[in-house]
């Protein structure tokens, strides 16, 4: 009964908050997936938790890691550069996919992050957007408030803990201490965060408060920029997945191994906007295999778990293989404009390998030309 009572209680608080979450980050399930990977480097990724109060919308910028690599910790820059370059694919955010005697299709990979540098549509891919009838996301049920509540309280064995136990139980003082400080910083009512599984607070204390605060104010994020100009246009938006499938995709890797990213996401502390400043470079820049070494260099005591591996290939290459499976049918009806998380793209596994594969020519777009 008292376990009842405790679960019932975290309930109310969570329930009161999800609403003004979606309000704020409903566009973000999108990236739920992609990016949570890399929980406390990005986003891509992911952000599940309610800022339910204003934030300031302080300076975003932080160090680039990469140049500080470069010029103090050479070998460090060259060991995450030489990795890179033996990825296929590993350079580019933008494709062209033809298929023979139907209209070109497009792919994009995006980063879910409320930055005027990434929430572009513009040039080059804007062309290719107006030209495409068929928008396809990662997930369509993020951009309805109420699917995507509905998708959470459905799988809530998968994002919340519902045994009357909380993280109070599984963290340490110091860690609770200061993922309490982290969560007030960010808007968030601990007594919801508590109960939530550790992958999703570590999504969110992933993002300085400042990337929160700047979605709050209004900024966008590519992927919702995306579709809602779709739907304004009226064009055919479909999705890939849906939220119960990136949920399912989280159970790859046992509680120890996400309490662990928990715990290493806590303790970057203010070094996540340095984290975050560098991710971003990266992406603006197309350098998207660099994302996975340099994650490593920042936490190695999570990349090199071998439970990383496995959730690896749940999150990026079994869900690769799904994705590229079902845009054949759009790509094969022509004018498709595909935009998800950049880390599906490089890779062996990776969706642009995995169209090759299925004999469409997928071409790299420089937007500079």
């Amino acid at each position: 009964m008292v376990r009842l009572l405790r679960y019932a209680r975290a309930m109310e608080s969570t329930l009161t908050h999800i609403d003004r979450f979606l309000d704020h980050h409903g566009d973000r399930f999108i990236t739920v997936g992609s990016a949570l990977i890399f929980a406390f480097f990005v986003n891509f990724l992911g952000v599940l938790l309610t800022a339910h109060d204003a934030l300031a919308a302080d300076n975003c910028e932080g160090m680039d890691l990469m140049a500080y690599y470069k010029a103090e910790e050479p070998e460090t820059y060259d060991k995450i550069v030489s990795e890179a370059e033996a990825t296929i694919n590993g350079s580019g955010i933008f494709w062209k996919i033809e298929a023979p005697g139907k209209p070109t299709s497009w792919l994009l990979g995006t980063m879910h992050l409320a930055d005027p540098q990434i929430a572009r549509l513009e040039g080059r891919r804007l062309g290719a957007f107006e030209t495409s009838g068929t928008v396809v996301v990662e997930n369509v049920e993020a951009l309805d408030k109420a699917q995507a509540i509905a998708a959470m309280l459905e799988n809530k064995n998968l994002t919340l803990y519902t045994d009357g136990t909380t993280l109070e139980d599984r963290l340490d003082q110091e860690t609770l201490g200061n993922l309490r400080d982290a969560s007030q910083k960010r808007g968030m009512p601990f007594a919801m965060v508590k109960i939530m599984r550790p992958w999703m607070v570590a999504a969110s204390i992933a993002l300085p408060p400042c990337e929160i605060a700047a979605k709050q104010l209004g900024n966008p994020v590519l992927d919702a920029l995306i579709a809602e100009k779709a739907k304004a246009e009226g064009k055919n938006l479909v999705g890939l997945e849906t939220i119960a499938e990136q949920f399912g995709a989280m159970s790859a890797a046992p509680e120890s191994f996400h309490l662990e990213v928990l715990r290493q996401t806590v303790a970057l502390g203010d070094r996540s906007q340095d984290v975050m400043t560098t991710m971003k470079k990266l992406y603006v820049d197309g350098d998207i295999a660099m994302v996975t070494p340099f994650a490593r260099s920042v936490s190695p005591e999570v990349y090199d778990n071998p439970e990383f591996e496995k959730l690896a290939d749940s999150l990026i290459d079994k869900r690769n293989i799904h994705m590229a499976e079902r845009a054949e049918a759009y790509i094969d009806e022509g004018g498709a404009f595909i935009a998800v998380g950049a880390l599906h793209l490089p890779g062996e596994k990776g969706l642009v390998n995995l169209l090759r594969k299925a004999d469409y020519t997928v071409t790299r777009v420089d937007e500079n030309s």
